[in-house]
Formats: structure tokens, C-alpha cells, sequence
């Protein structure tokens, strides 16, 4: 089904690429050190929020069950920067996905404040979007939980990976509801597949939309619903935070919408890990964990279980 293989291979290289080309207009953070005051505003650092999955590893049985894993086997998967469910698809079919939640409180968090210890910078995105899992792009709208050097933000953004994200001009809180989609729009003259973003924030009234814009590689070929640890010289820890829970989660494939649980085998269940868990696969090692889906297959929710390296 999936050639996890040369998949991680490639977007190891994708990653790598990204970080090298990036070149910062603004100062740039350090990981820990001595720095007494924080650096400037993470979402002005990050090239990138969300990001193909990295990677990616199918379980075995133990695997499997040692995170219980709620469905077959052969369609559980773990992820260094990816947790939650992926629908694949044929190239091509895949024209809209959606889902909703409610933003995650940082755990601890007091006013502006958080915990942070040992002066570090942790993220947790949230996201719908569509491809990333079998390609090398991501269209995707979501919103972001951070603490930053013991400060918390909170804000919504969206990305046509590669290019670099666009943050809402408005601000976003904790417990905010929020309901999201991406869409394929067309083609530009080109013959690029386009795509638009719609985040709204249910609480405010307020709405992100992105213009339609191309996208050159991208395939259309897997829906997601994710909390992500974004990347930054290296994948970032998971800001401790609440339960997150989607619900209405739904992609349009082929002409048909259906729930995440109506495409059957299509469906896969990604576990967020740390980099110990390769060599010994407990739950100890995992970040973000899954739930099963509901009857209804259009809701499930996020446990955090450690930030990880």
C-alpha cells in the first residue's frame, strides 16, 4: 500500500532542503541555553508549521498493540512529526477535507505564562489538509498552541507546503471552536492544481480564507486530520496541552463525501513518537496518541503523553 521505505527516505530529504534554504529576516531562537529574555515571537520563525510526515513507519503486531493501535495491523503506522488518521486515495481524487475542535489549552498555563524549565520552545499544530503522506506537499489550515520560552501564544494559520505559511491577522484563544477545510479549486493556466483554505473561528466569528492559489507537485491523493510537532532546526517537543477532539472530520473523494471511518482500508491511524521509539516501541516514547474513531467514524481525540526530543 505504502512504500513507507522511500517515503521517509524523501522526505527526510524534503525536510533537510527546507531548513537549509531557509534564511530568517528576523533574529533567530536558540534550543535551552542561558538566555534569560525570550527571542522574538516564534510564528515569525517558523519556515514552516505543518510539514510532510516524517518518518513514517508501519508497526507490527506488538507494535500495534503496545500503543493499542484501534485499527487492523497492516494500517497502523508511527510518525516522528504526525499523529492522528490519514485517508489515501487514487492520484487526483481527493477535493476537499474537513474537521472541527476546539483549540488546546497549554497545560500549566497561566495568563501569558508556562511552564518552561529549561527555557525551551515547544508546538503543537492542529490541522486539516490534504496530501503530505505519499507526496512532498501539504495544503492544510489549522491553529497552533505553543510555549515559548515561558510564554504561551496561540494562533491560526495556513500553508501550501513548500511555501511558507500565513498566520491570521486576529488573535485566537484557548477553548476558541473552530472549523476548518481545504479544497481543490481548479488548475491555473499552467495546468498546477489549486487549492483554498477556510478557518473559522466559531467563538469570534472571525475567518481565515487563503486566496486559490497553485500548488506545483502536489497530488491530491490523502486527506489528514493531525496534531503535529512542526519543525525547527530539528522537530520541535509537543506543547503539553488538553484534550484535543475532532469532530465532523469528512473528506470528498472521487465524487463521494464520507466520513474518516467510511473508506475502510484507506484508513490509517498515525501515532506521534519521539526518536527512542524506533529502538524500543513503548508508550513511554509517545508524544501524541490517537484515539479509536466514534460509530459514527467522524471523531476522535488526542491524548499527550510527553513532549519528546
Amino acid at each position: 500500500m505504502r512504500k513507507s521505505t522511500v517515503l521517509a527516505i524523501v522526505l527526510a530529504g524534503v525536510l533537510a532542503a527546507s531548513a537549509t534554504a531557509y534564511v530568517a529576516s528576523v533574529a533567530i531562537a536558540t534550543h535551552g541555553g542561558d538566555d534569560t529574555s525570550p527571542p522574538v515571537v516564534p510564528v515569525a520563525q517558523l519556515p514552516h508549521i505543518g510539514q510532510p510526515i516524517s518518518g513514517a513507519t508501519a508497526l507490527g503486531t506488538s507494535e500495534a498493540t503496545a500503543v493499542a493501535c484501534p485499527e487492523p495491523t497492516s494500517e497502523c503506522s508511527s510518525s516522528f512529526n504526525w499523529g492522528g488518521y490519514i485517508v489515501t486515495a487514487a492520484a487526483g481524487s481527493v477535493s476537499e477535507v474537513s474537521g472541527s475542535w476546539k483549540i488546546p489549552a497549554v497545560t500549566g498555563a497561566g495568563g501569558t505564562s508556562c511552564p518552561d524549565a529549561q527555557k525551551e520552545w515547544l508546538a503543537n499544530a492542529v490541522w486539516v489538509g490534504i496530501d503530505g503522506f505519499n507526496d512532498g506537499t501539504v495544503e492544510q489550515t489549522g491553529t497552533e498552541s505553543e510555549c515559548f520560552y515561558g510564554h504561551v501564544y496561540y494562533y491560526a494559520w495556513y500553508e501550501f507546503y513548500p511555501g511558507a505559511p500565513k498566520t491570521a491577522s486576529f488573535a485566537v484563544a484557548a477553548g476558541d471552536s473552530i472549523s476548518a477545510s481545504v479544497t481543490y479549486t481548479g488548475v491555473t493556466l499552467a495546468g498546477v492544481l489549486k487549492f483554498q483554505t477556510t478557518l473559522t473561528d466559531l467563538t469570534t466569528g472571525n475567518t481565515l480564507t487563503s486566496p486559490k492559489t497553485g500548488v506545483s507537485g502536489a497530488d491530491r491523493d490523502s486527506a489528514e486530520w493531525i496534531s503535529e510537532s512542526p519543525y525547527y532546526d530539528g522537530i520541535l517537543g509537543l506543547t503539553p496541552v488538553s484534550t484535543v477532539k475532532f469532530t465532523g472530520a469528512s473528506a470528498s473523494i472521487g465524487g463521494v463525501t464520507g466520513s474518516i471511518g467510511s473508506w475502510g482500508t484507506n484508513v490509517y491511524w498515525a501515532v506521534l513518537v519521539d526518536y527512542y521509539f524506533p529502538d524500543d516501541p513503548v508508550l513511554k516514547y509517545v508524544k501524541d496518541l490517537p484515539s479509536a474513531l466514534n460509530k459514527a467514524g467522524n471523531s476522535f481525540s488526542f491524548a499527550w503523553k510527553g513532549s519528546g526530543p
